[in-house]
């Protein structure tokens, strides 16, 4: 999957273009581009800590044991929902405050993996 073009794409509460996105938005627009589709949950970003299990067993997501190309990376940033896309077993593809990034995985905290349609 290509996502070069993502890079340049600001941070924008609730977006879902290229004009901007949030965390969420960035990791539709790479499912899609991947042909799997996701829900998309408007309000995910107000999604409580204690909610975050319920959230992604409505997707129909599969926990891994370890990061895998393709797979949904969930942390709590802050007691918030923060979600990126994985890209290999060492970096991800996620929205930060200042736009789209890669960063390596070992820099996100309390983080799961999950799989998302096939």
């Amino acid at each position: 999957m290509r996502y070069d073009d993502l890079l340049s794409v600001p941070y924008l509460e609730k977006g879902r273009t290229k004009k901007g996105m949030d965390c969420y938005g960035l990791v539709l627009e790479c499912m899609s581009r991947s042909g799997r589709k996701l829900k998309d949950f408007e309000n995910l970003a107000y999604v409580p800590s204690e909610q975050l299990n319920e959230y992604v067993v409505s997707l129909g997501a599969k926990e891994l044991d370890e990061p895998k190309n393709g797979c949904l990376v969930q942390c709590v940033w802050e007691g918030r929902l923060h979600i990126g896309y994985v890209l290999d077993k060492a970096t991800c593809l996620h929205m930060t405050n200042k736009g789209a990034r890669v960063s390596p995985l070992i820099a996100l905290r309390e983080k799961k993996y999950f799989e998302v349609g096939e």
